[in-house]
């Protein structure tokens, strides 16, 4: 059985956060009784710049629970590169080569699709043309990570990198880009989540 996670931002926390989750059109659908789906919402504690992100969704595979990254910009970014560090990359994630659940590889999904790691030179030189990464999969077809030009979506734990991994490339990429914030959601199964008023943890995309 499959859920449709979708993470939505909303402005800083203030009394009229009930009134703003009530005009979002998805979670209307939701709570008026669509089955199948589990929402995300976060809000700052705060004043960051969350104007034009957008809602994404990502399908999942239902277990009792789900661990979720999520990175969040404040303006445009290509997190391309970022991904491919982090699925393909075996000196940024180690468990490429050491753990058999992800040593299969991943495939990701541009303009073209492209299978890691026989495809990396390809991969490397399509990102560095142009081509912009909008999802990352298991050679099985499960969906690992999501982006947009402002959110990237990962699951973490068994079968996909870690934390830790997923961090990395955001650590290892110079001074200056845009400020980010880091959110870390675990879906449980069945449930809404609509309380996850959190402080900024920032990083930098460039």
């Amino acid at each position: 059985m499959m859920t449709c996670v979708s993470f939505a931002l909303l402005d800083k926390a203030d009394d009229g956060m009930e009134r703003r989750i009530g005009e979002n059109k998805l979670l209307q659908d939701h709570l008026i009784g669509r089955e199948g789906s589990d929402f995300l919402l976060a809000t700052s504690e705060e004043t960051v710049m969350f104007e034009g992100v957008k809602t994404l969704q990502m399908r999942l595979d239902e277990r009792k629970s789900e661990d979720l990254t999520i990175i969040v910009s404040e303006g445009d970014v290509d997190y391309s590169m970022h991904s491919y560090h982090a699925y393909a990359d075996p000196f940024n994630t180690p468990g490429l080569v050491e753990d058999h659940r992800i040593g299969d590889g991943f495939i990701f999904k541009a303009d073209r699709t492209y299978d890691s790691p026989e495809d990396n030179l390809r991969l490397l030189r399509a990102i560095k043309s142009g081509e912009k990464v909008r999802g990352v999969y298991r050679k099985d077809g499960i969906v690992s990570a999501l982006m947009d030009s402002r959110t990237f979506m990962a699951r973490t734990g068994p079968f996909h990198p870690t934390v830790e991994d997923l961090l990395k490339p955001f650590k290892a990429r110079g001074k200056g880009g845009v400020k980010a914030h880091l959110i870390a959601f675990n879906v449980k199964k069945g449930k809404i989540t609509v309380d996850n008023t959190f402080k900024p943890k920032t990083v930098k995309v460039r």
